[in-house]
């Protein structure tokens, strides 16, 4: 899993500090200039310059002197309950029972001899409901209003007092709530669902002769194995298979130990991770940025082994609620110059340190667990330096005495690296709710609904069912695949422009070998078109939301607390896209109406 680095601002930081407020202002200033623009082109094609300016102008006034004050929410409910029994007469309860279906034969395709079920199983119904839920929305909300237009069926409405404001607004709540419905239902199903396929338990088998070892019976696929810790010999727990373990409960009946194994623990769960800042040292020790071993992503950055190479987190808040022996989970990555010994892996070690350098604790070794998350937990009590003398150290009272604290990782194996970003080393601050995990999860879910619902809306106020469709699709589509759209936009992207990759392959040229035509003047145009065409692509991109960023499934699939700030974000978004919508649907239909 990945997490970037803009998913982890506060809402505060992100609404201020990164320009989420000013980029909201400029994309609502943007988007209401170009409706503005095009109202006024269609108003100008029927009465001329003069009174299609004088049209589009009323339009604007009536919208705050009138439609808005005096918008009625009993009427706006009645319109969203004729969407609701619009959308039941159209027999989308359908979608339910494509749902169920995919259920019941999902064992057909979920491989139960996975790593990390729990990771396939939420992953399968987040992701199947996600297409689903977005598709419905784009269906209901696209054909509606252009199918009341082609009937006459609004000319009917708009005569009554009802205003523009209600009719859009009362389509968006209707559809809404029919798809609210259905993923109400579709979530508690997949709760279900996931909840009964991963839940087993095991039994107690293969006791060793003194009683402080077993195995456990084979089941769901795997079968683990425990040790008695001698100082607690009431309790016990498994070794970590497939992303779980089981506690061992010991009792005495009749003269003799009895074994019961528990549920599954750390399957299902919502970790709630404290991440710090990222920064790195060359051979010498001295701070550098990361080495870069040839990869195209730069998501994660590599430090050299056998020197003095170092990744230092740097972390704040470190009290004594982190427990008596601190939590720390990494998931670094392993790049290899050569073999080695492919048995034991890669070896680093990691080194707690004071926020003034003062004082370190002893080098503790680890082994990379690559493509797995590696939970250690450090005990409070260490040996350690202060400056360089060795002494019995105390976590929190003498390496983090004032909350700060720095985490080095060091590749041991000269000639092998470690690849490492900011979120893949973090602290475990406790647990969260599986079930209010999913929820949220659900509600990134919803939120896209919403826009998209809001979008489709939007479109078919002025555009006929199937355009409008298209045209909620291509959004759709830049929303989930952006960044690609947005390097293209950038001209970041080998080969240039769409003019200029068409004369490329028509002339069979590669995209690394420059542009020769034999005529500058007609390069230089070519260049100028492609930077006209991807800058509006580039405008166009940043004002449509990123559905990818709304997608938070990954955060429950692999068991991360999804951070409060990001839902804020989130539904801030959402509220600004249905707020501005909404707006320019009503300039679009107002406009419509007049010119009919």
């Amino acid at each position: 899993m990945r997490i970037e680095r803009e998913r982890m601002w506060g809402f505060f930081e992100w609404l201020f500090q990164q320009g989420g407020l000013l980029s909201g202002v400029l994309l609502v200033v943007l988007l209401s200039a170009l409706a503005f623009t095009v109202c006024y082109l269609v108003a100008m094609a029927r009465y001329g310059p003069g009174e299609g300016f004088y049209v589009v102008t009323r339009v604007i006034y009536e919208l705050f002197a009138r439609d808005l004050p005096n918008t009625s929410c009993k009427r706006i409910f009645a319109f969203a309950k004729l969407a609701f029994q619009e959308a039941i007469r159209r027999k989308v309860l359908a979608v339910m029972a494509v749902f169920i279906v995919a259920l019941l034969f999902a064992g057909w395709f979920l491989d139960p001899n996975a790593d990390y079920p729990a990771k396939l199983y939420i992953s399968f119904v987040l992701t199947g409901t996600n297409y689903m839920v977005l598709l419905l929305g784009l269906f209901l909300s696209c054909f509606s209003l252009p199918a009341d237009i082609k009937n006459k069926t609004v000319q009917t409405i708009v005569t009554k007092p009802v205003r523009s404001t209600e009719i859009v607004l009362g389509r968006v709540l209707g559809f809404t709530f029919v798809g609210t419905v259905l993923l109400v239902l579709m979530g508690l199903l997949s709760y279900v669902f996931v909840d009964r396929g991963l839940r087993h338990t095991h039994e107690a088998e293969e006791i060793a002769a003194d009683g402080m070892s077993g195995t456990t019976s084979f089941d769901s696929h795997h079968a683990h194995t425990f040790n008695v810790n001698p100082n607690a010999v009431k309790e016990a727990a498994t070794d970590e298979k497939k992303g779980h373990r089981h506690f061992v409960e010991i009792t005495e009946v009749n003269g003799q130990r009895v074994y019961s194994i528990g549920p599954a623990e750390g399957m299902l769960e919502a970790k709630i991770p404290v991440f710090g800042s990222l920064k790195f040292t060359d051979r010498e020790g001295k701070e550098a940025d990361g080495l870069n071993v040839g990869y195209e992503s730069n998501y994660q950055k590599y430090i050299e082994g056998g020197t003095l190479c170092s990744a230092i987190w740097s972390f704040n808040g470190i009290t004594e609620s982190l427990g008596d022996e601190l939590p720390i989970e990494l998931t670094l990555k392993a790049f290899r110059t050569y073999k080695g010994d492919i048995v034991t892996g890669v070896q680093g070690t990691i080194i707690l340190r004071s926020s003034n350098g003062r004082v370190e604790s002893e080098r503790i070794p680890f082994v990379i667990k690559e493509f797995a998350v590696d939970e250690r937990r450090v005990n409070r009590k260490l040996k350690g330096t202060v400056d360089q003398v060795p002494k019995e150290l105390d976590l929190y009272k003498d390496i983090a005495p004032d909350g700060k604290m720095e985490v080095i990782v060091r590749c041991s194996d000269k000639g092998q690296y470690f690849g490492m970003s900011q979120a893949d080393l973090f602290l475990r601050a406790g647990q969260n709710s599986f079930a209010w995990n999913m929820f949220k999860g659900y509600l990134g879910i919803w939120l896209q609904m919403l826009i998209i619902i809001c979008f489709g809306v939007m479109f078919s106020t002025f555009l006929s069912g199937p355009v409008a469709m298209i045209a909620t699709m291509t959004c759709l589509a830049i929303g989930f695949f952006g960044g690609i759209a947005e390097e293209v936009a950038r001209g970041t992207t080998p080969g240039g422009g769409p003019v200029e990759s068409m004369i490329r392959m028509a002339n069979q040229a590669g995209a690394m070998v420059d542009l020769d035509l034999g005529n500058d003047v007609l390069e230089k145009s070519i260049q100028g078109v492609d930077t006209g065409i991807m800058g509006a692509l580039y405008l166009l991109t940043m004002g449509l939301p990123s559905f990818n960023d709304l997608n938070t499934s990954e955060f429950v699939a692999y068991g991360v607390n999804i951070f409060e700030g990001l839902v804020a974000r989130h539904m801030t978004m959402a509220l600004g896209y249905f707020v501005l919508t909404a707006i320019v649907g009503y300039f679009f239909l107002k406009t419509r109406e007049m010119a009919a």
